[in-house]
């Protein structure tokens, strides 16, 4: 089984130094739910619908920026219920096959269409000179934990055990709002867990 890092690399940490990966200012016992790729007709409700019937009031879609405008109800209903909308960029293109000048402008135009300044990139992946010319102009935002929904090779029992040994005070976790691949019994249980053990919910871009 190929290597999975359900943390994002310490060595990438420090050289993205200005990023986000974890929330660890403040003293409450909070984990920061994130959602990528959407929105989507179906997926994006049913999300917000869980969210919504376990009372968590705190949670971020990072959207790509060209399904927006297919998908205005999905970003309604977001905003309606008092979550975020956040930057996925306008294309989902990997900054690591992406020359410099493109990689931004996307980023650029994805934050003027999401009205937010918080960018996540797509795949987790960006250049040096990416993130040197992004970060004075946007707040990059990686995870602390990649719960990796979107491997369908993976059992969902293995996903949660996984999580319930890595979350951690201040954790932002990333789901995925796609219907091919956002595990929505993941987001139960992790849910749980997290209720379990006294965790509330925080919003990485109040």
């Amino acid at each position: 089984m190929k290597p999975r890092f359900f943390r994002y690399p310490g060595v990438a940490r420090l050289l993205y130094n200005d990023a986000v990966f974890r929330q660890t200012e403040g003293d409450e016992k909070k984990v920061y739910l994130t959602f990528d790729d959407g929105p989507t007709e179906k997926g994006t409700e049913e999300i917000i619908n869980i969210l919504s019937a376990f009372g968590v009031s705190k949670a971020v879609f990072f959207c790509t920026g060209s399904k927006m405008p297919d998908y205005p109800g999905s970003i309604e209903m977001i905003r309606d219920h008092g979550f975020s909308v956040a930057n996925h960029g306008y294309h989902h293109i990997d900054g690591w096959k992406s020359r410099r000048k493109d990689y931004i402008d996307n980023c650029l135009k994805g934050s003027e269409l999401s009205g937010s300044s918080f960018f996540r990139p797509p795949y987790g992946r960006l250049t040096l000179p990416q993130y040197r010319g992004l970060k004075d102009r946007v707040k990059i935002v990686f995870w602390d934990l990649l719960l990796y929904d979107f491997d369908l090779s993976l059992s969902r029992d293995y996903i949660v055990q996984k999580a319930e040994k890595l979350i951690r005070p201040g954790s932002v976790i990333v789901l995925h709002d796609r219907k091919d691949r956002c595990s929505l019994t993941v987001l139960e249980k992790l849910i749980g867990i997290c209720m379990q053990k006294g965790y509330g919910f925080g919003d990485i871009t109040d």
